[in-house]
């Protein structure tokens, strides 16, 4: 039962997120994901435990669809509703179509201020992608190969760029697509790295 306790409080720290929305400062907004993770992973590992080895597999799969689905949800909050609760926005939005000139200018401005705002602002962008990258070829046999996976991440890169012009709930910026298409290629290679690593071991 320990694992409906696990189940039952990731779903509390989502509907507490949702209460109070804008309320929590940016840390805490970002702690929520990975403490919902956290916990539904505590939650997963105990009960394939109680499972017997036949149904393991099937267990995991769904556990793994689960979290897509809510990767899914995480990042439509974070890329169109400007992390929670700001719905309030008018047709077309700023585009910069120009490459590099965003990361040049958060770059300059780390060095000119030192804050690590810009900096992070960049890394977000790359981290956002990275499970997009790497659950889609460990749902999906066919994203294994780079030619499938990989040109996928990039329209999905692009088009939530195009999303956020023509809804105006984010600046269209040909930065971001880089930076989200490079996290989604790092979680690509991150996993099939792992997955060519366990077939080889097998083979032995």
């Amino acid at each position: 039962m320990l694992y409906i306790l696990c189940y039952s409080a990731a779903i509390l720290v989502n509907l507490v997120w949702l209460l109070l929305g804008g309320q929590l400062d940016m840390l805490l907004q970002a702690a929520v994901p990975a403490g919902t993770v956290l916990l539904a992973g505590i939650g997963v590992a105990l009960r394939l435990r109680s499972l017997p080895r036949g149904a393991r597999g099937r267990y995991l799969r769904g556990a793994l669809w689960a979290l897509f689905l809510y990767y899914l949800a995480i990042l439509s909050v974070l890329l169109f509703f400007g992390g929670l609760f700001q719905l309030d926005r008018v047709w077309g939005g700023s585009v910069n179509l120009e490459p590099f000139h965003t990361i040049r200018s958060y770059v300059r401005f780390y060095h000119n201020t030192g804050s690590p705002v810009s900096i992070m602002n960049l890394l977000g962008n790359v981290v956002i992608m990275v499970p997009l990258g790497m659950l889609l070829p460990v749902l999906f046999r066919t994203m294994r190969h780079f030619w499938a996976c990989l040109p996928l991440c990039a329209l999905t890169a692009v088009g939530v760029e195009w999303l956020q012009w023509v809804t105006a709930t984010g600046a269209a910026d040909v930065d971001d697509s880089i930076l989200n298409f490079l996290g989604a290629a790092l979680g690509y290679l991150l996993v099939r790295l792992c997955q060519l690593a366990a077939g080889r071991r097998k083979n032995k």
